[in-house]
């Protein structure tokens, strides 16, 4: 990641004698610096990327994203973010190429860690606030501590015990390093066991840690990401539970729930609408009548999705539109375009149902 004459070429960026060239510059090394960061926080495994096959592009592009708001200007076309970290510094002492690597590395991985803060919020409102609840309760908790280690955060449960994490051969037998870490099912089984819909989230962690700690032949910490992926999955499944309850009566907060799931599907048949438009319509694979007929069918797939009829089918669902088509003609004619689009649509439907839960 050399870069020739950094140290002048920051100080004319900052001082506003530079060309174009010199900017495209110093904006591919902020971004080499950034990819970098979030290459390894997917090694650690975090999930960085979303959906889209090409992850490299996508890491790229989220990089570009990430050091945007360094290159912002005011009126006078001053890099003002650029100008109040560099500027002192240089004041304060003869930087040469590696001080200012040095000085640029620490800048972009800490706009980085910023902006992937917020966009993970943006992205996932309902991981976040898990997140957060999750900090509270250990904040809030003499007998829940939290570490970091390789970039990522995890909680133990002390009950009690207090031990210096400067002594790092207490630390890893109190937390039994040793031994394996519970499996995923037998995490969620443990979590079911103690789970109560009105528990908070905070009486919810507590709860699981002290069965964790007194499964010995387990390790004692969760990793932070594992305990969010884990609430969201059982809040999942005990609403999926519940709507099929024969006496569940609504409440205000389920009226909310119901209507933005509602409004989940309006966004996911809108993107459903717009592959439709452009890989069948444009290319006339389907004509405008039978496109609004798969876009009627596709939402009732996604209603059925929620009320969990296991009795519905693709076939029965694009039948009910189109009375006279049989099984023959649907297998034949119908089917592989129409399941193609259901399975995208319901992919994005829970992936947007999971923010919601």
């Amino acid at each position: 990641m050399k870069t020739v004459n950094l140290s002048s070429l920051v100080s004319s960026i900052c001082s506003g004698n530079y060309c174009q060239t010199d900017l495209v510059q110093f904006i591919h090394l902020a971004q080499k610096i950034s990819l970098s960061y979030l290459k390894f926080q997917q090694v650690l495994g975090k999930r960085i990327s979303g959906e889209r096959m090409e992850t490299d592009v996508e890491l790229e592009d989220l990089a570009m994203d990430c050091i945007a708001e360094l290159f912002s200007r005011n009126d006078k076309g001053e890099f003002v973010q650029l100008v109040r970290y560099y500027v002192p510094k240089y004041e304060e002492a003869d930087l040469n190429d590696a001080d200012v690597l040095v000085l640029t590395r620490r800048l972009v991985v800490r706009k980085t860690k910023q902006e992937l803060s917020r966009i993970f919020r943006e992205r996932d409102p309902e991981g976040a606030k898990i997140v957060r609840n999750i900090k509270v309760a250990v904040r809030n908790s003499d007998k829940l501590n939290l570490f970091r280690e390789m970039g990522r955060e995890y909680i133990y449960y002390t009950n009690g015990h207090h031990i210096d994490p400067m002594d790092q051969e207490a630390m890893n037998e109190f937390l039994r390093r040793d031994k394996s870490s519970m499996s995923e099912d037998l995490l969620n089984s443990r979590f079911i066991e103690i789970y109560q819909p009105n528990d908070s989230v905070s009486t919810c962690i507590r709860k699981l840690f002290e069965r964790i700690y007194y499964y010995e032949e387990y390790q004692n910490f969760l990793s932070l990401d594992s305990i969010v992926k884990l609430v969201r999955n059982i809040k999942f499944d005990a609403f999926r539970e519940r709507l099929l309850e024969d006496d569940f009566v609504a409440t205000p907060v389920d009226e909310l729930e119901s209507k933005e799931i509602e409004s989940y599907i309006s966004v996911v048949m809108k993107t459903v609408g717009q592959k439709i438009e452009s890989q069948y319509l444009r290319t006339g694979k389907l004509d405008q009548e039978r496109a609004d007929i798969y876009y009627q069918a596709l939402r009732d797939v996604l209603h059925d999705l929620i009320q969990k009829k296991d009795n519905s089918s693709y076939y029965r669902n694009l039948k009910y539109y189109l009375p006279e088509l049989s099984q023959q003609e649907y297998r034949s004619e119908e089917r592989s375009v129409f399941e193609y689009l259901a399975k995208v649509a319901k992919r994005e439907f829970r992936k947007h149902l999971k923010e919601l839960l």
